[in-house]
């Protein structure tokens, strides 16, 4: 029996992990570098098969560079997700390489002119952006050469700003040391790490936490820049209850953040609502200012 219960434990634990990783990648733009740490297969596929989707959904080029996994892997976790894979790579829609590790030293101007290649090359092939998922696993085979990765690291976020071009650089947190994974993360405007129990997206000055039970907590600034990725991961979290979010980690609110509270809350089912527990002060000060305060859908606690 105890075999059969940690069985069960533990199949609950991936199912857990599997969904808070799936609703993390929701938001995801063009214009995001994004560092996304995972600690399981599972929690990998859910990132890379809801990256994909999302991509391929919005008439977009998807990349993938693989190392650790062979193709054969990366084409099952986008099958499982319903996506067709052969229909995607006859028309170019999807891509699937090998990452190349036959360079004498690591050039991240060179790997960036790559990158700006392909990008323009999606562009011109009519699709409306490109996005780019790789296995940053081969940082490891050149371990002499860790600065250098992260000066690319740092140097691509370039590229990016053109908004027309998303990427994950994938971490597994079970291949790479803490301080490796610290040095290289912080080079991400966006860092993305996923668990069992608890996924946190940071992105540029917002901080997103989703704990299992889905409560969500925020914390930094909620602003114009943030309240699109805000909106997107509140439109996926489904479900009869009320969402509750805790909001006291919030030091600065602008009337687009608080817009982005209510149109979720008037976006759920009939009679669930936006409760939002331990209010920050600014969040308070702007819902009263725009006579949000007392929506129907929203409770402040």
């Amino acid at each position: 029996m105890d075999g059969v219960g940690g069985r069960g434990w533990r199949l609950r634990r991936s199912r857990v992990a599997v969904s808070l990783a799936r609703h993390a990648v929701a938001g995801i733009v063009p214009g995001d570098h994004v560092c996304a740490s995972f600690g399981s297969d599972e929690e990998q596929q859910a990132i890379v098969s809801g990256y994909a989707r999302q991509a391929l959904r919005r008439g977009e080029r998807f990349l993938y560079f693989a190392h650790a996994s062979d193709d054969a892997r990366i084409r099952t976790y986008l099958e499982l997700e319903g996506i067709d894979v052969e229909a995607g790579l006859g028309v170019g829609q999807i891509e699937i390489r090998r990452i190349d590790h036959d360079r004498d030293r690591i050039d991240p101007e060179a790997m960036i002119a790559a990158l700006e290649r392909d990008r323009r090359a999606a562009l011109h092939d009519g699709y409306s952006a490109l996005c780019v998922a790789a296995e940053m696993s081969w940082a490891l085979t050149r371990p002499a050469e860790r600065d250098a990765v992260v000066r690319y690291e740092r140097a691509v976020n370039r590229v990016f700003a053109a908004a027309d071009i998303a990427g994950i650089c994938q971490y597994d947190r079970r291949l790479f040391s803490a301080d490796a994974f610290e040095r290289l993360g912080a080079a991400h405007e966006f860092q993305l790490c996923t668990g069992p129990q608890l996924t946190t997206a940071a992105r540029r000055r917002l901080t997103i936490s989703e704990h299992d039970g889905g409560v969500i907590a925020l914390s930094g600034a909620l602003d114009i820049d943030s309240s699109a990725y805000l909106a997107a991961r509140l439109a996926v979290l489904d479900g009869d209850d009320d969402l509750v979010v805790l909001t006291s980690g919030l030091g600065f609110v602008d009337i687009s953040g608080c817009r982005a509270l209510v149109r979720a809350a008037e976006a759920l089912g009939r009679g669930r609502r936006v409760v939002l527990l331990d209010v920050a002060a600014p969040l308070v000060r702007v819902l009263e200012l725009c006579g949000w305060s007392k929506h129907e859908r929203l409770l402040l606690c």
